[in-house]
Parts: structure tokens; C-alpha cells; sequence
């Protein structure tokens, strides 16, 4: 799947269902298991890697967020290994909209999506 694909805004839609109900659990999720649940809802399914997944999580993060202020609920997603978000999240989480302070954490990330989503 593309992002100019038509099945891309559903994906987009399903992968934030994904997380939002992560949020309320107070859980993360990995890449892989992210990139095959959409599929379940009917959608296509994700590559977990780099290309469509950085652009579908960057789309979740403005989704309902356009002055990047929200909390960005694709710091649940983390790396089977490292339980930790890749390296690109922090790098979107320093850019605009977003901008986060130089003391950020995504630790501290992932905390404001739970209290976010109670």
C-alpha cells in the first residue's frame, strides 16, 4: 500500500482505532503486530518497516492534531527489541507541528497519550 492509495485513509483510521484502544490499557504495541491489525479490520495490511509505516504514523500523529499541541499516540508503537519508538518518531516529535522541548522524552510521550485517553 501507498500513501495515495484509496485504502490509505482507512488504514490511517484503523491504526488509530489500534492505538487509542492501546491508550485506554495503558499498553504499547509493536510495529509488527500495528502493521497486521489493520488487516483485521479490513484493511490492507502495513510493512512494519521504514516507507508506508513512518508515513501512516506521521498521519496518526496529525490525525485531529493539526497544531501538533496533542499528545502523538504513535509513541505506543515501539520495536519488538528495543520496546522503545523507532528514532524516526523522535525525529518527527522535534519538527513542526510537533516541536517538542529540548527535555522530552518519548517516555514522557507515551505518558500523555494514556492520561489523554483515559
Amino acid at each position: 500500500m501507498r500513501t495515495k492509495d484509496p485504502e490509505h485513509p482507512a488504514a490511517v483510521e484503523a491504526a488509530v482505532d489500534i492505538l487509542r484502544q492501546r491508550a485506554r490499557r495503558r499498553q504499547t504495541i509493536t510495529y509488527g503486530a500495528l502493521s497486521t491489525d489493520p488487516a483485521a479490520q479490513g484493511s490492507d495490511s502495513i510493512p512494519p518497516h521504514h516507507g508506508i509505516m513512518t508515513h501512516l504514523l506521521k498521519n496518526d500523529c496529525l490525525h485531529d492534531n493539526d497544531d501538533g499541541r496533542a499528545p502523538t499516540p504513535s509513541a505506543l508503537a515501539v520495536n519488538k527489541a528495543t520496546h522503545e519508538p523507532s528514532a524516526q518518531f523522535s525525529t518527527l516529535a522535534r519538527t513542526d507541528p510537533f516541536t517538542r522541548p529540548a527535555d522530552w522524552t518519548w517516555q514522557d510521550e507515551q505518558q500523555r497519550v494514556f492520561t489523554h485517553h483515559p
